[in-house]
């Protein structure tokens, strides 16, 4: 079920008025157990058997958080997290991984002559399994720290899991800030009603008006068939890809925020302007923070983060952006996406401590400063600097999502060569899809004082006026749009 779809629009609609009139009617078991069987019904119009998955993991975490927090004796604590670690991971590696690591040994095994048929899975990729894994995980990881108490019944547990705006593509929640909104009750805000069809409405945009249009108009088109294109229209295609995956994974997100608002529920901000990042590690903060920043807590910092040393930090660094790269997929693509983006991470690291300017880690914190920041604040670049460094990262972010959206390593080498092919007609980029990167990107670098007072605005008026502008959105995207609906990017992952 697409968010931008009429059947998403009239699950949404009819969900929210079970949900409200349950609230109002003081119903709260009957209220979550009504938004869990909405949420199990969202996730099986994929595939209702692997429903089954996220009910396995969702008992046993609810198990193991229930073991960690009935004992004192360490040894037993961490026993029951290996647990947790153990299914979640393994199931995670079993269905996302197994196939990638099969026909990986069947080629080094060819390389020495042997031939081998190992087993295979036929089974296809759970949507979303990379998102509530984390989440579950992260439920027993926190219990353990003693920075989440566990629910009394897996029902809350099941409820957070399986929550339907962020189940399948995120953002990433975690369990101390999520599980006290599910369990308070729900009070109906006009000013949050506002955001949400503000969200929404954005979301929407972003996805129908970019994503969609550069997708079907040029940017399938040109890693179908590259060699149809030439050197300069390939270029464009990556530019635009690079634009289409911002619109549609941060229209997604937009839409999840703007649906959860409506249940008087906040997720967490997903995107901050990524394609103004400066450097590697910047880009990193501002693009899918929730898992970047959820990395960054589980994996990071408890191998040391940077307290061991500069070479076990340079590790840990380079450990941690190389599993965000690999996280997207199970192809040697991404193996090399994660590679390039992580040593990119630690080369500017390294250089940038070698200028007594470095920063330490990955963080969100808007409060944090980098060893070095008070002296460089006094020496601050100029805007000129500035915008040259965000022009060089960004030819940097192009040339790697490469990796990101071609098929394989034959498909990314063929892209290559048609940029390397020194042909520069643009015969084949339409106007249309022109206009539509420009404004794309025009829109991604407008200041947030400009976009703040019509937010507002909108905002603030009445909900009819509001729903009635929402309406005619919806409608006029309807003839926008193409007969055949574009999957969301991450749903894949």
């Amino acid at each position: 079920m697409q968010f931008n779809s009429l059947d998403y629009a009239a699950f949404l609609l009819l969900t929210l008025v079970g949900f409200w009139a349950l609230a109002r009617a003081g119903q709260r078991p009957l209220r979550i157990a009504f938004v869990l069987i909405a949420s199990c019904a969202f996730y099986m119009a994929w595939n209702p058997w692997y429903i089954a998955l996220i009910l396995f993991s969702t008992v046993v975490d609810w198990g193991v958080a229930r073991g960690i927090a009935s004992t004192e004796d360490e040894t037993l604590r961490k026993r029951w997290l290996t647990l947790s670690v153990v299914v979640n991971l393994g199931l995670l590696g079993t269905f996302k991984y197994f196939n990638f690591g099969m026909r990986t040994a069947e080629t080094v095994l060819g390389s020495f002559g042997l031939e081998a048929h190992l087993p295979m899975l036929s089974w296809a990729l759970p949507v979303g399994i990379s998102f509530y894994t984390f989440e579950s995980l992260s439920y027993c990881i926190d219990v353990y720290r003693r920075q989440c108490t566990p629910t009394k019944s897996p029902l809350d547990l099941l409820y957070f899991i399986t929550f339907f705006p962020k189940l399948v593509a995120g953002p990433i929640a975690r369990p101390a800030d999520l599980l006290p909104q599910l369990q308070n009750e729900p009070r109906l805000e006009p000013q949050r009603i506002g955001e949400a069809l503000f969200l929404i409405s954005r979301g929407l945009i972003k996805k129908i008006c970019f994503a969609d249009y550069v997708s079907v108009n040029l940017v399938d088109r040109v890693f179908d068939t590259p060699d149809a294109y030439t050197g300069a229209e390939t270029i464009v295609a990556l530019y635009g890809f690079t634009l289409q995956i911002f619109m549609d994974f941060s229209g997604y997100t937009d839409i999840a925020r703007g649906s959860a608002k409506l249940f008087a529920i906040e997720l967490p901000e997903n995107f901050e302007s990524p394609y103004r990042a400066t450097n590697p590690a910047d880009f990193w903060r501002r693009w899918h923070m929730t898992l970047s920043t959820w990395l960054r807590d589980y994996l990071y910092f408890p191998l040391g983060g940077s307290k061991l040393g500069p070479a076990r930090t340079y590790f840990n660094l380079w450990l941690t952006i190389f599993l965000i790269g690999l996280w997207h997929g199970a192809s040697w693509t991404f193996v090399l996406y994660g590679t390039l983006q992580a040593t990119a991470v630690v080369l500017h690291r390294f250089v940038s401590q070698r200028k007594k300017v470095g920063f330490a880690t990955i963080s969100t914190d808007p409060n944090y400063r980098e060893p070095g920041a008070e002296k460089a604040a006094k020496s601050a670049p100029s805007v000129w600097i500035t915008v040259g460094k965000i022009a060089l990262m960004m030819q940097f972010i192009v040339f790697t999502r490469i990796l990101f959206r071609a098929d394989s390593m034959e498909n990314a080498r063929d892209i290559v060569a048609r940029i390397a092919s020194n042909s520069w007609s643009l015969a084949n980029v339409a106007p249309s899809v022109a206009a539509v990167l420009v404004l794309g990107f025009a829109s991604h670098y407008v200041p947030t004082n400009i976009e703040s007072p019509i937010r507002n605005r909108l905002v603030a008026l009445p909900s009819p006026v509001q729903g009635a502008l929402l309406a005619l959105l919806v409608f006029g995207l309807m003839h926008i749009a193409g007969t055949e609906t574009v999957p969301y990017i991450y749903f894949q992952f």
